[in-house]
């Protein structure tokens, strides 16, 4: 996977902090291959993980005819007992899932992969089916063998294509939330696409990337699962972690538990909000910026050698991952035009993201020198998170 080492790390995050991932772009940028390159990354092979699901990674191409039973299964004959009805798993039931164009579908088919990625579950008339299981697995701790309990992935990798348009529905907000972050799938550049040439091309072309055993499948999921406790037993800097709560706040509009903005730069804050806030956010968009700064710092900062500088990164980290983990849940009108704001020129995509930077900008805390090294750092991570 050449030139999307951002969009890889972020992928990561999710996977670890079990959350899901919304790319956008348009067709041919690989996104496909990123779900087969992780699946082998991970040593799914050619069986699945657990027994929740069917395949280690499958694929789902959405369109305005497909039912909810397409893709959760349903209830079939059994072809040994006809007069008994069994459940036939859908392509659903995957580690990792690729839900190809997931704005076609209708909102009754929305909903069902809503319960899928909100409660790690389906219901088919009735019977609740698990998308994941707990599993016992071994790894190495150093020198000893180590056993623990660990819950098998069920990772959902959505796309949107931004060109068209037509017959499509918007997801719902409630959905929208439950991706960690919307990432926007950059085009290569030209070095880029001459190593994708030449891979496709050159010489071992064709070759198969050899299975995985499922002992292998087990030592990473058991890698997995001890890197996800390690991060969720981190705090992100007290200043990033007043800077995340300031901004939930001020989108609601309590702009008196804001802390440590004050004077002008408070009544650019509520002049911002009042005037261009329409989707304000809510509980799950603190997490979300809370495990991303952490992942971040962990997978892109800081040495493996030296993790205790994790959490002394994390305001570099947020201001890298502030745009993929507010863009989808935000969202504005065009009203304001004070200090700080946002001129009418550029794609819309990009004005919007421009207004996150700048509402995040707004929001941060005067503690030190933080609130000028933040603007900094968003805005010298704008070259890239316009992804």
């Amino acid at each position: 996977m050449f030139g999307l080492e951002p969009v890889i790390n972020m992928v990561l995050i999710a996977l670890l902090t079990r959350g899901h991932v919304l790319l956008e772009g348009n067709p041919g940028l690989g996104k496909t291959d990123l779900v087969k390159t992780l699946s082998d990354a991970l040593g799914l092979g050619s069986e699945p993980l657990g027994p929740a699901v069917t395949k280690p990674w499958g694929r789902i191409q959405f369109t305005p005819d497909l039912m909810p039973s397409d893709i959760t299964g349903t209830l079939l004959p059994d072809r040994e007992l006809a007069h008994r009805l069994v459940f036939k798993h859908g392509p659903l039931f995957s580690n990792l899932l690729l839900a190809d164009e997931i704005n076609r579908a209708t909102p009754k088919t929305q909903s069902a992969m809503l319960e899928a990625m909100a409660e790690n579950q389906v219901t088919v008339l009735g019977e609740t089916h698990p998308l994941t299981a707990r599993l016992a697995v071994r790894g190495a701790v150093g020198d000893a063998l180590s056993e623990i309990e660990a819950t098998t992935p069920f990772f959902v990798i959505a796309t949107q294509n931004p060109i068209e348009q037509e017959g499509t529905n918007p997801l719902p907000e409630a959905q929208l939330d439950r991706f960690l972050f919307k990432i926007r799938m950059p085009f290569p550049e030209r070095a880029i696409l001459q190593k994708i040439v030449e891979k496709i091309a050159g010489p071992g072309r064709g070759g198969g990337v050899p299975q995985s055993r499922p002992s292998q499948a087990d030592s990473m999921l058991f890698h997995l699962s001890r890197l996800a406790g390690a991060l969720r037993c981190l705090q992100p800097a007290d200043p990033v972690r007043a800077h995340i709560l300031n901004m939930v706040m001020a989108s609601v509009g309590r702009f008196d538990q804001v802390q440590d903005v004050t004077g002008p730069r408070l009544k650019m804050l509520q002049d911002f909000c009042r005037q261009e806030v329409e989707m304000p956010l809510g509980p799950r968009a603190a997490g979300a910026l809370t495990l991303g700064v952490l992942g971040w710092s962990m997978l892109a900062l800081v040495s493996p050698a030296e993790p205790e500088q994790i959490p002394a990164r994390t305001a570099e980290a947020l201001g890298t991952i502030v745009v993929p983990a507010l863009r989808h849940r935000m969202r504005f009108g065009s009203a304001y035009a004070g200090p700080g704001g946002v001129g009418d020129e550029g794609a819309p995509d990009d004005k919007h993201d421009a207004m996150v930077r700048a509402f995040a900008t707004h929001a941060a805390p005067a503690v030190g020198d933080y609130a000028r090294t933040f603007a900094d750092m968003v805005t010298g991570a704008a070259h890239w998170t316009s992804l």
